[in-house]
């Protein structure tokens, strides 16, 4: 019984961590690598070298079998658009090293929002954008309309580069939340309201901004290492019990055979 007890979990780990070793997650795994690659490169500046990266990018993702229960036709739609602006200011000499750069970092971004389950890189901007966000608050409240243009500028500048990886990563509505928030702060009317009003709406903004990183918080655990041990966890629980059964049995067997063997005497 304790054998068969093994083979069973062994059987079931096995079952569920299989999918970790899949030729399409490694595949996905070396297109991240080749993304970050590519980044790495422009930082440098060797745009030629990181051109021909992203073309080799596009080669090998064409060679991976898409399965559109993972990936979705609008999340293949935002993976392509990146990768194609980003090819296209990497051959433009009139762009600046910053914009090439930004490119392929919204680029990197969304491919890492392809692969990672917890964590994606682009919650690392978190810090930036939030203290860029406060920045714009304290602003308002001083009536610096100037300064608050420039940190609003910076604020969408940074927001840019994380909106198509956070549209692979979060639901629409999420999203289309924060458009609306960042429409009325654009429109001109915005400049023309008290500051207790601008404060109150950048309020709301701000929580529906945190709301969005909080996202990428939640449920650290791997749901499916989740469902693994809750499944392990009931058949430990049936194996046990059926063991337990058959041992209560046996000795109820042997109870009612010494006692016919008492009244024969």
């Amino acid at each position: 019984m304790k054998k068969l007890l093994v083979v069973i979990i062994f059987s079931m780990l096995l079952l569920h961590i299989k999918p970790a070793f899949a030729v399409e997650s490694y595949d996905w795994k070396s297109l991240n690598e080749i993304a970050d690659t590519a980044l790495q490169l422009a930082k440098q500046e060797r745009f030629n070298e990181s051109v021909q990266l992203l073309e080799y990018f596009a080669v090998k993702f064409e060679e991976i079998p898409i399965d559109r229960q993972v990936l979705s036709l609008d999340h293949y739609r935002t993976l392509s658009n990146t990768h194609q602006n980003a090819h296209e200011l990497l051959l433009d000499d009139k762009v600046s090293t910053t914009e090439k750069v930004r490119s392929l970092t919204k680029f990197r971004l969304v491919v890492d929002a392809m692969v990672s389950e917890h964590q994606p890189l682009w919650s690392s901007m978190e810090t930036s954008i939030m203290e860029t966000f406060s920045q714009m608050k304290s602003d308002v409240q001083e009536g610096d309309n100037q300064s608050f243009q420039h940190d609003f500028n910076e604020f969408l500048a940074l927001y840019e580069v994380i909106y198509p990886s956070i549209q692979v990563d979060l639901d629409i509505q999420r999203i289309k939340r924060m458009d609306e928030h960042i429409s009325v702060v654009e429109n001109q009317l915005f400049q023309e309201i008290p500051e207790t009003s601008q404060a109150k709406q950048l309020a709301v903004m701000e929580e529906e901004l945190k709301a969005i990183f909080e996202r990428v918080k939640e449920d650290e655990a791997d749901p499916s290492l989740l469902w693994v041990m809750i499944s392990t966890g009931s058949i430990i629980l049936l194996a046990l019990s059926y063991s337990g059964f058959r041992k209560y049995k046996g000795e109820r067997e042997k109870l009612i055979k010494r006692e016919k063997d008492n009244s024969k005497e």
